[in-house]
């Protein structure tokens, strides 16, 4: 079984490219809705310190600063961090940009490093008011260490609001190898991971109080049918090291049969495809 987690922080080169612009397509609701609920159980205006854990190219900490930076407080301690050097390089390149256009921004505060979210070496103990994690701890070898080291770094009070993927059609899509190869591993998603009746166990059972899960329907945008098989083979992390091994026939038969079942789900271009993203929030007692 070819899990998330057996990714590399280097295979995301080649993605990170691509991921910024479609990180904003796609997780601009599910974004929404963890800051709202992560705001109603400890507003932001309150924040002593605040964390963006596997922060990709950034589109947590840039919604953050958009929509509350103007009532974060001064003092706030603000940092982001991820095990990949391209989504770390894709932050820092945003942050230096926004100190461009203002050197008052937020954003020249905000401590970007290269960590792995089971680790968070560095942060202290209860130090943070608020940690952010967008569709990460679930695609680690152990979700569970993820938790583990938000409830350290949290203090007393403190927040975690967290998202990952109940499916989508753009998985299905992917998951179209087996009928290549019936052996072949497909990139799968934790059990307690895709479901919020799951997500909701699992975020409390690491320990976390007044917990809540929810559904966020979502959209992926693509130009041409091309341009998102394209997208979906060469470029998916997962993908790529699944079909190295494949033969030029047996891709060429894999985007066939992916071709088919995008135009009967959506026969336009450009088009859309619908998923549904998972939102947790809780509580450290």
């Amino acid at each position: 079984m070819v899990k998330l987690s057996d990714t590399k922080g280097g295979d995301w080169e080649e993605m990170a490219k691509v991921y910024k612009q479609l990180t904003v397509e796609i997780s601009s609701r599910p974004i929404g809705v963890m800051l709202d609920k992560a705001n109603a159980l400890l507003p932001f205006s309150e924040a002593t310190g605040l964390h963006d854990n596997g922060c990709g190219p950034g589109p947590v900490i840039s919604r953050i600063i958009a929509d509350y930076g103007s009532v974060l407080p001064k003092d706030c301690d603000l940092s982001a961090s991820d095990f990949a050097e391209a989504m770390i390089a894709q932050v820092r390149e945003t942050k230096n940009e926004e100190i461009d256009k203002n050197p008052e921004s937020p954003w020249a505060r905000v401590n970007v490093s290269l960590l792995d979210a089971m680790d968070l070496q560095g942060i202290q103990d209860g130090s943070k008011s608020h940690v952010l994690a967008g569709w990460v701890y679930f695609m680690t070898p152990s979700p569970e260490k993820c938790l583990e080291e938000s409830m350290r770094v949290l203090k007393s009070g403190g927040v975690l609001s967290c998202s990952s993927w109940q499916d989508s059609e753009w998985l299905q899509l992917m998951n179209l190898v087996k009928e290549i190869r019936p052996e072949a591993p497909v990139p799968e998603i934790p059990e307690g991971w895709r479901s919020a009746k799951g997500l909701f166990a699992e975020v409390e059972g690491a320990g976390f109080q007044q917990v809540e899960a929810v559904e966020v329907a979502v959209e992926m945008a693509f130009e041409t049918h091309d341009a998102l098989l394209d997208l979906l083979t060469t470029k998916m992390p997962h993908m790529v090291k699944l079909l190295s091994s494949w033969s030029e026939d047996e891709i060429e038969r894999l985007r066939s049969l992916m071709s088919e079942r995008l135009k009967k789900v959506c026969p336009q271009e450009p088009g859309k495809l619908s998923g549904v993203a998972l939102v947790a929030v809780g509580r450290k007692a």
